[in-house]
């Protein structure tokens, strides 16, 4: 009897064990990562497109306005952006790019757009060794939404304007 129990129980434990371990959720570093790299915009997707246009400095590699991608072309990290408290940058010998994808959407009934900003960073050991890829801070991309910001809320206000002198 005491052996059937213990089997049964063993038993029991394979068998809902494996409910015990459902889809893991994101970490919460992992979480605010995302949500530091997205903004959403309540504005027509033309608009956003043109002040993301407005607020980025560097060469454009390529864009697409239909696919909603506008990829820089590989910046030095010596000629990029450093933040305030930063003289020159951390990896010396590191090359980024900046990848901005768009998406329309209605959110709670008003046209939106949705902007990801992903900074894709690699530091060169040297010339023969591979590129190791390092995560972004997040202050340039976060710095690239306050600019198309700015240049939607000038925007808006050129136009109210405009409509007032009329």
């Amino acid at each position: 009897m005491l052996l059937r129990t213990s089997n049964l129980l063993i038993l029991t434990l394979l068998l809902s064990g494996c409910g015990l371990f459902g889809p893991r959720q994101d970490s919460v570093d992992k979480l605010i990562e995302k949500a530091s790299q997205q903004k959403i915009y309540y504005a027509n997707y033309d608009l956003v497109w043109k002040a993301a246009h407005a607020a980025l400095k560097y060469t454009i590699a390529s864009e697409n306005q239909d696919y909603g991608l506008i990829e820089t072309d590989y910046i030095k990290a010596v000629d990029g952006w450093l933040p305030p408290d930063q003289q020159s940058p951390v990896y010396k010998s590191s090359r980024y790019k900046l990848i901005f994808s768009f998406a329309k959407g209605i959110t709670n009934g008003k046209e939106s757009t949705r902007v990801t900003i992903e900074k894709k960073i690699e530091i060169f050991k040297d010339f023969i060794s591979e590129t190791q890829i390092v995560p972004s801070d997040g202050l340039e991309e976060q710095t690239l939404f306050y600019r198309m910001e700015r240049e939607l809320i000038i925007g808006a206000a050129l136009k109210k304007a405009a409509a007032v002198v009329e």
